[in-house]
C-alpha cells in the first residue's frame, strides 16, 4: 500500500480562488499591470509609482495629427506678415507714376497687373483694419469712483493683505486701438489714384478693367466717382499707339459694347446705398440702366435668340407643312400644304404672344415701385432693371417694417417719390399695398 504524501497548503498571496492556491505553477514572472485596483502582498515592500508618473507615462510622445497640422499650417500665409502696407503702397505709387508718365499706350496686361497690385494692397489694408477694430475686454478697474476703489481693494488684496503686482501695473483707462494715419489715408490715396488712372487718356477702359475697378472701390467703400467712370467707359476716346505717337478714335456711346454690365452696376449701387447717398444712387442708375447702350445690349443678350426663332418660324412651318401634306390623300396636296402651314404659323404666333404678355406683365418681383397704368409693354421689359434699382433704393430708404410703409416723411423721401413719378413709376401704389387689396 502506497503512502499518499500530503502537501502543505500554500498561503494565499492575493485575491485569488482556492483552486489556484494549491495548483503547481511556474515561478511568477514580474509584469507591470496597468490597473488601478492592484492588490499587493503585505510581504512586498515595493512602492507603486505615483499617479502623476502614471499619467505622464500613458501620454504618447508622438502625435501624428499634431505634426501633420503643424506641417500644413506652416504653409498658410500669416496676414500679419504678408506685407507692409506702407512699402506696398509706395511700390504701387511708383508703378502708377511710371505708367502715366510714359508717352506710350500701356498694354492691357500692364493695366491688369497694376490693378492686381492695388488689389493686394487693399487686402492688406483691410486685414489690418479688421485687426485694429477688435476692442479689447474692459477691465473692472476702468472707473475711479469710491465704490470701485473699495472693490479693487477687495479683489487685489490677497490673504496676506498684499496687492497683486500684475494688477498694479495695469492701465486704468484702456482705450480702443485707433486706426493709424497710414491705414486711415491709404484707402483714400488708392481710391484717388485709381480714379486718376482711369482718367488718363492713354488708359483704355476694358470690361475687365471696369470690373476690377468697381470691386476695388466697393471694398474701399468709395462710390463717389462711379457715375463719372461709367460715363468715361462709354464716351472715352479709344487710344491707339504707334511707337511714341498716340492717336485717339471716337467711341460710340450707344453701341452694345458701351453698356455697363448689370452685375457691375448692382455692386456700385449697393455701395452707394451703404453710404446713404441718395443723389449718388440716382446718378448711378442714370449712367447704367437708363442708357440706350444698355437697352441694345439687353435686346442682343435676351431677345436675339427668340427673335431669330420667330424670323425662321415661317420657313420651318412651310417645311413641316410640306411633309404633312404628303401623309394624307383626303384633299388636294396644295390645299393641305397651305392649311397646315396656316395652322402651324397661327399656333406659333398665338403661343409666343401669350408668353410675351406673361413676361412683360409679371409683377411678383415688385415690392414698392410699380409701373404707371398705360406704360407700353415694350418699355416695361426694357426698363425692368431701372425699376428694380429704384425699388431697391426705396426699400433701403423706407421703413423696414411692412406695416409702416407709406408713412415715410422728409425731403429726401419726397424727392425720391417725385423722381420715380417722373420716370413713369409709382411709389407705394395704394391698390398693391398689404391689406389694401
Amino acid at each position: 500500500m502506497k503512502r499518499i504524501t500530503l502537501q502543505t497548503p500554500r498561503r494565499a498571496r492575493g485575491s485569488v480562488c482556492q483552486l489556484c492556491q494549491f495548483s503547481r505553477s511556474s515561478p511568477p514572472r514580474h509584469r507591470t499591470l496597468h490597473t488601478p485596483s492592484l492588490s499587493v502582498s503585505p510581504r512586498l515592500n515595493t512602492s507603486l509609482p505615483s499617479t502623476e508618473f502614471q499619467r505622464r507615462r500613458y501620454i504618447p510622445t508622438f502625435n501624428a495629427q499634431i505634426c501633420i497640422a503643424t506641417r500644413y499650417a506652416s504653409n498658410i500665409p500669416n496676414p500679419r506678415t504678408s506685407g507692409d502696407p506702407e512699402a506696398m503702397l509706395d511700390d504701387v505709387l511708383k508703378e502708377f507714376d511710371q505708367i502715366t508718365s510714359s508717352p506710350r499706350v500701356p498694354s492691357d496686361e500692364a493695366v491688369i497687373q497694376f490693378l492686381q497690385s492695388c488689389s493686394e494692397v487693399v487686402k492688406v489694408i483691410l486685414s489690418r483694419d479688421s485687426e485694429n477694430q477688435v476692442t479689447p475686454p474692459q477691465t473692472a478697474r476702468s472707473d475711479n469712483s469710491p465704490t470701485s476703489s473699495l472693490l479693487d481693494l477687495d479683489v487685489d488684496e490677497g490673504a496676506n493683505g498684499a496687492k497683486s503686482t500684475s494688477q498694479k501695473g495695469a492701465p486704468k483707462n484702456p482705450k480702443t486701438p485707433q486706426r493709424t494715419y497710414t491705414q486711415a489715408t491709404a484707402a483714400n490715396q488708392i481710391s484717388s489714384m485709381l480714379n486718376d488712372f482711369l482718367r488718363d487718356p492713354k488708359i483704355f477702359i476694358s470690361p475687365d478693367v471696369l470690373r476690377r475697378y468697381t470691386l476695388l472701390q466697393a471694398q474701399l467703400k468709395q462710390a463717389d466717382n462711379f457715375p463719372e467712370i461709367f460715363s468715361l467707359y462709354a464716351t472715352k476716346p479709344i487710344p491707339e499707339g504707334k511707337g511714341s505717337t498716340v492717336t485717339y478714335h471716337a467711341s460710340n456711346p450707344t453701341a452694345v459694347k458701351s453698356a455697363i454690365p448689370q452685375d457691375i452696376a448692382n455692386v456700385a449701387l449697393d455701395t452707394a446705398i451703404e453710404k446713404k447717398n441718395l443723389a449718388l444712387c440716382l446718378a448711378i442708375i442714370d449712367e447704367s440702366f437708363c442708357k440706350p447702350a444698355y437697352f441694345r445690349s439687353k435686346i442682343f443678350r435676351k431677345a436675339a435668340l427668340p427673335l431669330s426663332g420667330l424670323a425662321t418660324a415661317p420657313v420651318a412651318s412651310y417645311a413641316a407643312a410640306s411633309y404633312i401634306s404628303t401623309l394624307q390623300t383626303a384633299m388636294d396636296p396644295s390645299t393641305a400644304l397651305w392649311g397646315s402651314f396656316s395652322a402651324i404659323l397661327a399656333y406659333i404666333a398665338f403661343t409666343s404672344s401669350i408668353g410675351m404678355v406673361a413676361i412683360t406683365t409679371a409683377n411678383d418681383q415688385m415690392i414698392r415701385v410699380v409701373w404707371l397704368p398705360g406704360m407700353p409693354l415694350r418699355e416695361r421689359w426694357l426698363r425692368e432693371e431701372e425699376r428694380a434699382a429704384m425699388d431697391k433704393v426705396a426699400v433701403a430708404w423706407g421703413f423696414k417694417d411692412p406695416r409702416r410703409r407709406g408713412e415715410e416723411e422728409g425731403e429726401e423721401w419726397e424727392s425720391l417719390r417725385e423722381f420715380i413719378g417722373m420716370r413713369g413709376m409709382i411709389l407705394d401704389k395704394t391698390d398693391l399695398m398689404e391689406g389694401m387689396e
